[in-house]
């Protein structure tokens, strides 16, 4: 349901209990000037201990000290983010945070902690994987879609040998990674930065198991104010939303489905499991022979054989772009669009259905009750 937050509230003076907690020391902050960060974070003695906390940050606005926080809420809770929150746990995840920050040097109580102000949220789901799919096919797949000019000058990342897509912008990001190898990975190399103490010998211990689990993990990632009030507002929601307003299943369930709807729900013709040009142009005929004809037909089959290409729709985009008019791919896509609108996949890979049965149930993800053991 939800995985990393930004929280930020005002605090004063006096709920900072140990100034020395903070580098540089606050004891002295409205001495300061105002451009300078004081930075709280997680010590290397609780990795060791496997204690896992909160990122802190105080600022000085006026005579109000501004507090950020960023944590991992089911990190915050269960010790790893392969468990999945539901609304129930959101006192829980209030307590803990509660005592995480006091243990940290910062006395905040509850009640401020639920009002807080969002500016960063990632509504996210774990996807199991079924009939021997796994994470890093479905990944290739996914990246065959073109995304250029269509999500404010977004980039795709498509890296770690597969197992990491990112469609981003500086603001927002759609991001998919094979959850269960990112446990292992140290913070510099993982895709979740903010990694757990206990997820490492998580990680080893699915391994073990006779048919480890496979998840394929998905994540929008919000990262500034705007975006969120503009999400929000777009689903029927209230701007500037705080910690409790987030907590909330349909909310995070709409904006991971309208992402996937955005992207995807015009291009599931990419992943149909069938690639014989001959059986394309079959098929094409046998739905849409009586109205496009035999010529269309073969334009179509065309235009889906380059696009199921392992370089996708991107690659087919980059070749005709190379050649003048520099027109001549907004002219193609014009010319495409009709066609792309007949198209009707046959049989989808099965990863296509695993991933919308979830986002469309949303249902928590929860480890086996042997694993889930180890995480605590």
């Amino acid at each position: 349901m939800l995985d990393t937050i930004i929280l930020t509230m005002p605090i004063d003076y006096s709920c900072i209990i140990d100034h020395s907690r903070f580098k540089p020391s606050t004891e002295k902050i409205f001495e300061g000037n105002y451009f300078i960060k004081y930075v709280n974070n997680p010590t290397a003695d609780d990795w060791r201990k496997k204690i896992y906390k909160p990122r802190l940050t105080a600022y000085k606005r006026g005579k109000i000290i501004e507090l950020k926080v960023e944590f991992s809420a089911p990190k915050l809770l269960f010790g790893n983010n392969l468990d999945e929150l539901q609304e129930s746990d959101f006192e829980q995840v209030r307590d803990k945070l509660q005592e995480a920050l006091r243990a940290m040097g910062v006395k905040v109580f509850g009640i401020f902690i639920e009002n807080a102000k969002v500016s960063g949220f990632s509504p996210s789901k774990n996807i199991p994987l079924s009939n021997g799919y796994t994470s890093i096919f479905a990944i290739r797949e996914l990246n065959k879609l073109d995304v250029s000019k269509k999500f404010d000058l977004a980039d795709i990342k498509y890296q770690n040998g597969g197992e990491e897509l990112q469609i981003y912008t500086n603001s927002h990001s759609l991001v998919f990674y094979d959850k269960i190898n990112d446990l292992n990975k140290p913070a510099k190399r993982a895709i979740d930065k903010d990694q757990a103490p206990k997820q490492f010998s998580l990680f080893e211990q699915i391994k073990k198991q006779k048919n480890p689990i496979e998840v394929l993990r998905v994540e929008a990632r919000l990262s500034k104010k705007r975006i969120i009030n503009e999400a929000l507002v777009k689903l029927g929601y209230l701007q500037n939303p705080t910690f409790k307003d987030i907590f909330n299943k349909d909310l995070c369930q709409k904006v991971l489905l309208s992402y996937w709807e955005r992207f995807f729900s015009d291009n599931l013709f990419l992943f149909d499991v069938q690639d014989k040009p001959q059986k394309i142009f079959q098929n094409i005929l046998a739905k849409h022979g009586q109205k496009i004809g035999v010529s269309r037909a073969i334009y179509l089959t065309g235009f889906l054989t380059l696009c199921k290409d392992d370089a996708g729709m991107r690659g087919f985009r980059q070749i005709a772009e190379n050649y003048k008019p520099k027109t001549n791919w907004t002219q193609l896509k014009k010319w495409l669009a009709a066609f792309q609108r007949q198209i009707t996949a046959t049989r989808l890979h099965g990863f296509v259905a695993d991933i919308e049965r979830e986002l469309k149930e949303f249902r928590p993800f929860k480890l086996p009750k042997n694993l889930s053991t180890l995480a605590l």
